[in-house]
This record gives C-alpha cells, sequence and structure tokens, in this order.
C-alpha cells in the first residue's frame, strides 16, 4: 500500500500601532493506494484489489423515484431491476450504465461491474484550520475555525436515516421530522391532520415486513446509489474568545502581575449541507451515524497571575 498526502501551513503576524493581529491557515490530506492484493480477478466483494483507492464507495447511479405506475412500467420495459419485485409508483429507479436491459452489479469484478460505479470515498479530505487572533489596548480575541473540504458520506440501511427500514416490520420505524418527505400519491392520515400528495419528495414510499415480498424484503429502494450519498464536508466555528486584560499600571498596586477575565465558547456554529439529523465530525460513528453530537458550550473565566 501507497500512502501519500501533503501539510500546508500559512501564517501572517503584523501590528499597526496599538492593534496586532494574526491569521494562520493550514490545510492537510493524506490518500491510500493498494499496489498489490492477492485478489487476482480483482473482486469488488472482496475488500482489496490492486489499484484500489481506499474509501471507495460503488453503488447505482439515480435516475430518480418513479411518479407514477406507468413512469416505472416505462423504465421497466428498458431496464428490468431484479433485485426486487412489485415496482411501483415512489420506487427508486436506478440507471442501466452498460445498457444491457438489466440493473446488475455484473461479476461484481473490477472489469465487469455491471451498472455500478464509484460513487465517492468514505475517507474525508482536505481537513482545514483557520486560527485569527487580534490585540488592542488589553482586549484580546480569538477565532478559529476547522472542517473538512471533502467528505462523501453513505448513510447505510438504518432507519435513523431512512425512518423506515426496508422490509422490517414497523416496530424498527423511527419518525423524524425530515422522515415525512416520503412519497405519497394521496393524502394519509387523520381528518383534518393528513400529510398532503408528496410526488416530488425526496425519501421513495416506505415498505415494511407487511407488505413486500420475500425476494426484495423491502430493501430494493435502499440499495446503495448516488441519490442518497451525502456530503458531510463542513466548517465549524471551533472556538472563539474574547478577553480583557487590566491594565499593569492597576493591577500592580494590589500585588498582581496580571488578570483577565474572558468568555469562552466552543461548537457554536456548523455550515454543512449534510441533513441535520446527523453531526459531519460525527457521522461515521455510532449506529448509522447516530452518535452522540457535541455539545455547543459557553464558558466565563477570571484569570490572576501574583
Amino acid at each position: 500500500m501507497k500512502s501519500y498526502g501533503f501539510e500546508l501551513e500559512i501564517g501572517w503576524r503584523d501590528r499597526i500601532k496599538n492593534f496586532s493581529y494574526g491569521v494562520k491557515f493550514v490545510l492537510s490530506d493524506a490518500q491510500q493506494k493498494i499496489l498489490k492484493y492477492n485478489n487476482p480477478d480483482k473482486s469488488l466483494s472482496n475488500p482489496y484489489y490492486e489499484g484500489q483507492k481506499l474509501g471507495e464507495i460503488w453503488g447505482y447511479k439515480t435516475i430518480g423515484i418513479a411518479q407514477s405506475d406507468e413512469e416505472m412500467n416505462q423504465h421497466l420495459a428498458n431496464a428490468k431491476q431484479p433485485m426486487g419485485q412489485k415496482w411501483a409508483a415512489g420506487d427508486i429507479m436506478y440507471k442501466d450504465l452498460n445498457g444491457d436491459g438489466k440493473i446488475s452489479k455484473g461479476a461484481s469484478t473490477w472489469d465487469d461491474h455491471g451498472d455500478l460505479k464509484i460513487l465517492g470515498d468514505s475517507n474525508p479530505h482536505y481537513f482545514y484550520g483557520i486560527d485569527l487572533t487580534a490585540n488592542y489596548k488589553g482586549f484580546d480575541f480569538r477565532c478559529f475555525l476547522q472542517g473538512v473540504l471533502k467528505h462523501d458520506f453513505w448513510p447505510g440501511e438504518s432507519s435513523y436515516f431512512w425512518g423506515v427500514r426496508g422490509g422490517y416490520s414497523k416496530w424498527y420505524t423511527i419518525g423524524l421530522e425530515q422522515h415525512n418527505d416520503y412519497f405519497r400519491d394521496q393524502p394519509i392520515g387523520l381528518a383534518g391532520y393528513e400529510l398532503p400528495v408528496n410526488l416530488d419528495s425526496y425519501y421513495p414510499r416506505p415498505i415494511t415486513s407487511k407488505d413486500s415480498d420475500k425476494t426484495s424484503f423491502g430493501a430494493k429502494n435502499q440499495e446503495k446509489q448516488s441519490r442518497y450519498m451525502q456530503n458531510a464536508g463542513y466548517m465549524r466555528l471551533k472556538n472563539l474568545q474574547l478577553g480583557y486584560s487590566l491594565p499593569k499600571s492597576v493591577v500592580e498596586k494590589v500585588g498582581i502581575s496580571n488578570c483577565r477575565v474572558f468568555v469562552s465558547g466552543e461548537n457554536l456554529l456548523t455550515f454543512t449541507s449534510l441533513s441535520s439529523i446527523f453531526d459531519p465530525e460525527t457521522c461515521v460513528g455510532g449506529w448509522g451515524g447516530n452518535a452522540y453530537p457535541l455539545s455547543s458550550t459557553w464558558s466565563f473565566g477570571l484569570s490572576v497571575t501574583f
């Protein structure tokens, strides 16, 4: 295995009369490539093969969600989807990339991978940090931003992401606000409290063990695919500090060499396109990306040096 990467750090400090400031930017990345491995067929079911970049995510390209039975039947006439049965409105339409008239993984090898393609890289890349500092007449300020520019994240098959885990009983269902955006071609719910029709939904129609067939197991819509790949890149305000040091001419009169009061905040803001049910720093941990999130905290303090 070959590992390669880089680290970059650029900084600047300056003073303009009573005002001093500093800026520092750091950026790093690392990748790994398999140069030799005992997998002569380059089988994708094997965790490694020669030429592989660690972290590759293979899956299908998604056309979209069929908005009617007619649309699904028209799609199946050109590309059969044997990974399930009873395809209907609200189900996923996968793209026939090799043009053989069916959706398949082929022999699941590098040379014959059917309609599979590399959807992304599960390893985070391009870690960066921005550190801003300033001082003016006893006041000091620090702002530290930290994040990742590129991180492809597949949320797995847990109900935490999907709401309804394909083919399992209703007791495996999780109902969060995001899960309301599922396909339905008619209103559903109690009179006066119905959820409206939602043809342009994010999630496919939910299928539990009650209404799934034996071969599909309800997971046919939850195959690894491009539509539900997540972008877990982010920028987070990791630390923000504001302090004030009393003048030495004042504190030395009472036998103190330095006295500083400050307020500090941790994990205050996060900028990401990732679903709000995940934390971008912990989405690869826990159960289906459901790990205990980082806390936002404020602290106040007094620092005295005698």
